[in-house]
């Protein structure tokens, strides 16, 4: 008789502090905010790179962007003029075009490539946003 005595005593001890602890509510949590990135007011940035902005041909390295004023090697042994002329390390030439852009390892983008990604990310956004919604054909 004992022992059942201690084991309700023991399961009615348990039981009271489960369902105390259960009742306290936790304090809730902050939201973490983003930092600023500083950027100067109506400068736009961009990865670092050479991009043909307004017939220019622009140098953006760590964050600062200068125009190129003499001819630049990137890592691969791509070589770019001042005037947009891009010469492969193959020995092949093309023209940079208004919005093109060459990161310093030597990949080009061209501004219609971009335009597909940016509309394949929109499409892909506008997917997640509307998931399940769709209506069968």
């Amino acid at each position: 008789m004992k022992l059942r005595g201690i084991v309700l005593l023991a399961f009615a001890l348990t039981t009271s502090a489960v369902a105390a602890s259960a009742q306290t509510k936790m304090p809730p949590r902050k939201a973490a905010t983003p930092r600023p990135k500083p950027v100067a007011p109506g400068v736009a940035t961009m990865k670092d790179g050479v991009m043909m902005k307004e017939g220019k041909v622009l140098v953006t390295q760590m964050g600062r962007t200068t125009p190129l004023t003499q001819e630049m090697s990137l890592i691969n042994g791509t070589k770019i003029t001042p005037t947009g002329t891009i010469t492969t390390p193959a020995g092949v030439s093309t023209q940079l075009t208004e919005g093109d852009i060459v990161s310093l390892s030597g990949r080009i983008t061209t501004s219609a490539q971009k335009a597909a990604q940016d509309s394949l990310l929109l499409v892909k956004k506008e997917d997640l946003k509307n998931k399940g919604k769709k209506k069968k054909r």
